[in-house]
C-alpha cells in the first residue's frame, strides 16, 4: 500500500470506532439526560446518530477513494472478491459491493437533510404558534422518512444515470493506475464524467451526467436554503424571547439548541458540503481537482466522528454528565431542570 492509503484506511477505521463511541454516548446521554422540554428533538437526535453509526460503519467497509480527473467525478471501492467470473458467490459479491458504493454516495444525501428537518424542527418549537404539532404523531413519521427518501432519490440517481459503463472505464484508466496504482478490473465505481470529446475534437455534455447533477444539485440547493432561512429565523426569534417574558430555563435551553445546532451544522458544511459540492461541481467546468480529491476522501470519513461532539459541550446536561463521570465530582452544579412542561 502506498502512503496515501496506509493514512486513508487509519483514519477511515478511527473515525469509525470514534463515530461509534462518540454517538453511543450521545445516544445514552440523549436517553437518561435530557430534559424534558425538548419533546421530539430527542428522538430526531437519536436518529441522526443511528445513522452517524451506519454511515461510518458503511464507509469502513468500503474504504472508498474519492477521485476526480478532468471532467470526471468518481468514488471508488477496491475489489477483494477472488476473481472467478464462474463462481455465483463472486458475482453476487460483486454486486453486493457495487450497492454498497451506492449506498455509501446515498448517505450525503441523507446527511444534507437531515438537517434542514433539525433547523426546520427548532424554528417550529421557538416560535410557538402551534406548529411544532406537524411534527407529532403520524406527521413526525413523515419528517423521518423524508432524509430516506432523499437519499434514495440521490442513490438512484446515481445508480442509473452515472454507474459503470465502459466509456467511463476508459476515461478513468490510466489516471486510476497512475494515482493508485489500480487497474480498472479491480474496482468497482460510481460515477461518470460531464464532456466527451468527439473524434472532431469538439465536445458535448454527457446527457446522462447531466440528468444526475440536476438532480443531486437539487436536493443539495434546496437543503441549503432550509437551512439558511429557517437559521436566520430562529436566530431573530431567540433574539426575541428576553421581551416576551420567558422563563430562564426555556431561553437557556433554546440558546443552548440553537448553538449546538449551528455548530452541528458548521461541521457537516466543513466537512461535507464543501468538499464534496466542490468535488461534484469542479470537473463541470473542466477545473483539475485531482490534488484535492484525496483530501476529500478523508473529509468524508472523519465526517460522522466529529458530528456529535457539539452536543458534548453546548447543552448544559451532556456536559455536566460527562464532568461527573471525568472528573468524579462530588458536587454538582446547577443544571437545567427538566421539570417544566415539554416544549411540544
Amino acid at each position: 500500500m502506498s502512503n496515501y492509503e496506509c493514512l486513508k484506511v487509519f483514519v477511515q477505521w478511527t473515525s469509525f470506532l470514534c463515530s461509534l463511541v462518540f454517538n453511543s454516548i450521545l445516544i445514552f446521554l440523549i436517553i437518561t439526560k435530557s430534559p424534558k422540554k425538548m419533546g421530539n428533538y430527542r428522538w430526531l437526535m437519536i436518529y441522526f446518530s443511528c445513522f452517524a453509526i451506519f454511515f461510518s460503519t458503511l464507509d469502513m467497509i468500503v474504504g472508498p477513494f474519492i477521485h476526480a480527473h478532468g471532467t470526471s467525478a468518481c468514488l471508488l471501492m477496491r475489489r477483494s472478491e477472488p476473481e472467478d467470473v464462474a463462481n455465483v458467490q463472486y458475482v453476487l459479491l460483486m454486486k453486493l459491493n457495487q450497492y454498497f458504493t451506492v449506498l455509501l454516495c446515498s448517505c450525503f444525501g441523507v446527511t444534507i437533510t437531515f438537517f434542514a428537518i433539525h433547523f426546520v424542527f427548532r424554528y417550529f418549537a421557538l416560535e410557538r404558534r402551534g406548529r411544532i404539532a406537524y411534527f407529532d404523531g403520524k406527521y413526525f413519521l413523515i419528517w423521518l422518512a423524508i432524509p430516506v427518501v432523499c437519499g434514495t432519490v440521490w442513490g438512484l440517481a446515481l445508480h442509473f444515470f452515472v454507474g459503470h459503463t465502459d466509456e467511463t472505464t476508459e476515461y478513468l484508466r490510466e489516471n486510476i493506475l497512475y494515482h493508485y496504482n489500480l487497474k480498472m478490473k479491480d474496482v468497482i465505481y460510481v460515477g461518470a464524467f460531464y464532456w466527451r470529446t468527439l473524434e472532431n475534437g469538439k465536445t458535448e455534455l454527457v446527457i446522462s451526467t447531466a440528468i444526475a447533477a440536476v438532480i443531486m444539485f437539487s436536493i443539495k440547493a434546496t437543503s441549503i436554503s432550509v437551512v439558511c432561512y429557517y437559521g436566520f429565523l430562529s436566530y431573530r426569534r431567540i433574539s426575541e424571547l428576553p421581551q416576551e417574558g420567558e422563563s430562564a430555563f426555556t431561553k437557556s435551553l433554546q440558546k443552548q439548541l440553537y448553538k449546538a445546532l449551528v455548530l452541528q451544522a458548521m461541521i457537516p458544511i466543513l466537512f461535507m458540503y464543501l468538499p464534496i459540492g466542490t468535488f461534484l461541481m469542479l470537473p463541470a467546468f473542466n477545473v483539475n481537482i485531482e490534488s484535492f480529491s484525496k483530501l476529500a476522501t478523508l473529509f468524508y470519513a472523519v465526517y460522522p466522528a466529529v458530528d456529535p461532539l457539539p452536543l458534548f459541550f453546548v447543552i448544559d446536561n451532556y456536559r455536566y454528565a460527562l464532568k461527573e463521570v471525568f472528573h468524579g465530582c462530588s458536587q454538582k452544579p446547577v443544571r437545567v431542570s427538566g421539570t417544566e412542561n415539554s416544549l411540544t
